[in-house]
């Protein structure tokens, strides 16, 4: 309950602190990439965006599905999650953008097992499916390409499901 708690406050901060910055510098981005979790160990494939609030500011939101994986004999797991972010980014001479982040992780996890037929004909099945809400705190760097940014995370994610997600990709300007 607690947890629940403290997400609702800090979503709420974040939604009250960004609706009064300055939207000068407003931007959208949006693209995709690879993770790699640290729990599940295995590849996922990301897409996300990101609005730029102003100089200092943006909000990040990604989705990430892991590819199955068999974690035990006859035992596969898929798992995936929604997070959202707020950046901040260091001033930085270069045109690389150095960013801290912090924000909120919805993970969702499933173990199925092998479905067995018994002497009498009917069938068994095993499976467990989970999910949890975490608090999440990394950073990133992007790299302005001819045609879009090379960017590349690391976020730790604090839950049931507590992971290490390394992240890179490419992001793509829609609008301003």
């Amino acid at each position: 309950m607690k947890r629940y708690l403290l997400s609702i406050v800090l979503l709420s901060g974040i939604l009250l602190f960004t609706g009064n910055l300055q939207r000068a510098t407003a931007q959208i981005d949006i693209g995709g990439g690879l993770a790699y979790g640290s729990e599940i160990e295995n590849l996922g494939i990301r897409a996300d965006g990101v609005y730029t609030i102003n100089e200092q500011f943006r909000a990040g939101a990604n989705i990430t599905f892991f590819l199955p994986k068999e974690m035990f004999p006859g035992v596969d797991w898929t798992w995936w999650e929604i997070n959202a972010n707020g950046h901040y980014l260091f001033p930085m001479d270069a045109d690389v953008n150095v960013y801290g982040l912090a924000g909120l992780n919805f993970v969702n996890f499933k173990a199925e097992g092998q479905t067995v037929t018994g002497p009498f004909g009917n069938t068994f099945s095993s499976s467990y499916s989970d999910s949890a809400i975490g608090l999440n705190i990394g950073g990133g760097a992007e790299y302005p390409l001819d045609f879009a940014n090379l960017y590349g995370e690391l976020k730790y994610t604090l839950s049931d499901y507590d992971q290490l997600a390394i992240n890179v990709g490419l992001r793509f300007a829609i609008g301003s």
